[in-house]
């Protein structure tokens, strides 16, 4: 109020002159509005300086300012207490000073000195806590030239200190149980041995005859007595302090399930938040790349550019990264040292015991940029099966499409021991596919009726069904009749009818196996037939025959071959041609 009377006071002002001053107004009310707010909030907030307000066209405007005259007067009650203890070490040290003779003994000076450093050491102390109270600030930041030391040992001690704080308050009652066995032991026997001392002196009493001797003998014996009696009564406190252990001491099963509920009520929150950071980053971060991916079709090529394959390089280093490293901030700001420190060595020995895997480490960041052994869209051959390289990640996807169930999935570590190869346009992915037709080694004739990679599944004809492993039949040797197939024969004729031999013989031979088989195969599906003379063997003029049919007849391979064989016999037949056998010819001697 007194504010706006200063105001309305001022004679004739200018209209920017009025309105400056209404702003100045409206903002003074706030600040006033704002510190009596917190007055009522807090009594001992009070303002510091009394507000003054100027003239409008005055450069310097003054604001109040509000302390905290809690904090003001917890800063000065600390300050004070410093200087008192400041001032005493200082009459401590000044009268260490006056008493050191630097001739006294060698042992008795150097606890003076030790003496003396340790007091200086803890009035540095209380002089820097003075100055950090005093200015609000570090001090040590105006040390430049002043290298600090690094105690390494001392340092990783401290870091271990909670833990082995924790380790030791769990073992506390086994190990206090323990003392104080091994005390009632050494008790025990000690007071054996005192009783044995005053019985040994009390034979020499009842022996000795000179008095002088009887007393100090005597002396002796009574300090031995006494000396069992303090025995004696060691050993009963430390009986009772045993026995109320045992009997304070609880089951192990009510041990156990004490020392769980502690564990979850003073650390399971802790690793329970930690467990869900790190889960929660490393899923969310695997939901993202998904979600990139499925909007950023470079990364869904089967050729992918390389600045792809180092995003997914990234993306598998940082989101173990930064997931470890959430995990281990929720157990920092949750103060829970001792389960930071046990995670720190984990990791520490996880990082020590995988040192020697580090050349394995950039192989694999090879194959994952697709520079290493095995390359994508290329082919490789597992288990002695050709696959496909569709994608290398840290679970690499192969394929083979020949094969039912054809898909396989291997770890990163598996990779570096293979070797891909490009393959060719034409290429096939198995000799065989489903419903084909083939000729086994044995001569059979089965079909195909389905194969995977571990065991290819033949039916014969007649309709059972023989199996064999993939690997073993892809090493049985064995003919594709479905892309087409040739039968052979070796037919002969007797010598007889050599002068047709070359000419009518064959000639004959090729229309009748051309006109009996095609009325009973398909039209077309013959696609040739040719009869050729092969040799004079040693009892018959042979002839090669050679037909070859589609792949759709591979079916009926073997009842062709028995057709063939039958309608050359009946041409021989026909044609009155001797089929000649196995003689044998004997010649007598003269």
């Amino acid at each position: 109020r007194g504010m706006i009377q200063t105001m309305t006071e001022q004679r004739t002002p200018s209209i920017a002159t009025r309105a400056a001053r209404f702003t100045l107004a409206c903002l003074v009310l706030l600040q006033l509005s704002i510190g009596n707010t917190a007055q009522a909030q807090d009594p001992e907030l009070t303002p510091a300086a009394t507000v003054v307000v100027p003239d409008a066209t005055d450069a310097a405007l003054q604001v109040p300012v509000l302390q905290d005259a809690a904090a003001l007067e917890r800063s000065l009650s600390t300050l004070s207490a410093l200087r008192e203890s400041r001032d005493a070490k200082k009459a401590v040290l000044a009268e260490l000073h006056a008493n050191y003779d630097p001739n006294v003994d060698g042992e008795l000076r150097l606890q003076q000195l030790s003496h003396i450093r340790s007091v200086q050491a803890d009035l540095d102390k209380l002089q820097f806590d003075f100055e950090t109270v005093a200015t609000g600030i570090d001090v040590r930041a105006f040390d430049l030239g002043v290298d600090e030391e690094i105690d390494l040992m001392g340092e990783f001690t401290n870091f271990l200190k909670p833990l082995l704080t924790e380790l030791r308050e769990a073992t506390a009652a086994p190990r206090e149980l323990e003392r104080l066995r091994n005390l009632l032991s050494s008790v025990e026997e000690s007071e054996g041995l005192a009783k044995s001392a005053s019985k040994s002196i009390e034979k020499l009493i009842a022996a000795a005859e000179d008095p002088k001797l009887r007393a100090a003998l005597e002396a002796s014996r009574k300090s031995w007595v006494a000396r069992a009696t303090e025995i004696r009564n060691q050993r009963t406190v430390a009986e009772f302090q045993l026995e109320r252990n045992l009997e304070g001491r609880r089951s192990v099963i009510d041990s156990t399930r004490g020392a769980l509920a502690d564990f979850f009520r003073a650390r399971g929150l802790h690793l329970f938040v930690a467990l869900c950071t790190f889960l929660g980053i490393f899923l969310g971060l695997r939901w993202f790349y998904r979600l990139l991916r499925r909007f950023v079709p470079q990364f869904n090529k089967s050729d992918r550019p390389f600045y792809a394959r180092l995003v997914d390089v990234l993306y598998f280093t940082m989101s173990g990264l930064l997931a470890i490293g959430g995990a281990l901030l929720v157990l920092y700001f949750a103060g829970d040292w001792a389960v930071l420190g046990i995670a720190l060595l984990g990791l520490i020995g996880l990082g020590w015991a995988s040192k020697a895997a580090l050349p394995k480490f950039f192989e694999q960041i090879n194959l994952l940029l697709n520079l290493g052994t095995v390359r994508e869209s290329e082919r490789v051959i597992v288990n002695g099966l050709p696959y496909r390289v569709k994608r290398i990640s840290l679970h690499s996807d192969f394929s083979n499409p020949a094969l039912a169930g054809g898909k396989l999935r291997l770890p990163l570590r598996d990779l570096p021991d293979l070797r891909s190869r490009a393959s060719a346009t034409d290429e096939p992915w198995f000799p065989t596919a489903t419903g084909d037709w083939i000729l086994l080694a044995d001569g059979r004739v089965a079909k195909v009726q389905r194969q995977t990679p571990d065991s290819v599944y033949l039916k014969m004809l007649g309709g059972n069904v023989l199996s064999y492993p993939t690997g073993d039949f892809l090493s049985a040797g064995f003919e594709n009749l479905s892309g087409g197939f040739r039968v052979f024969l070796r037919f002969g004729v007797d010598y007889r009818h050599q002068a047709i031999s070359t000419s009518e013989i064959p000639a004959k031979m090729r229309e009748q196996l051309i006109e009996r088989i095609s009325a009973m195969v398909p039209e077309g599906t013959l696609i040739k037939l040719r009869v050729e003379f092969l040799e004079a063997a040693a009892s018959s003029l042979d002839y090669a025959i050679m037909a070859d049919f589609d792949g759709g007849q591979a079916g009926r391979y073997s009842e062709i071959k028995r057709a063939m064989s039958r309608i050359l016999v009946d041409t021989c037949t026909e044609q009155d041609w001797g089929i000649p056998f196995l003689q044998v010819t004997l010649h007598g001697a003269e």
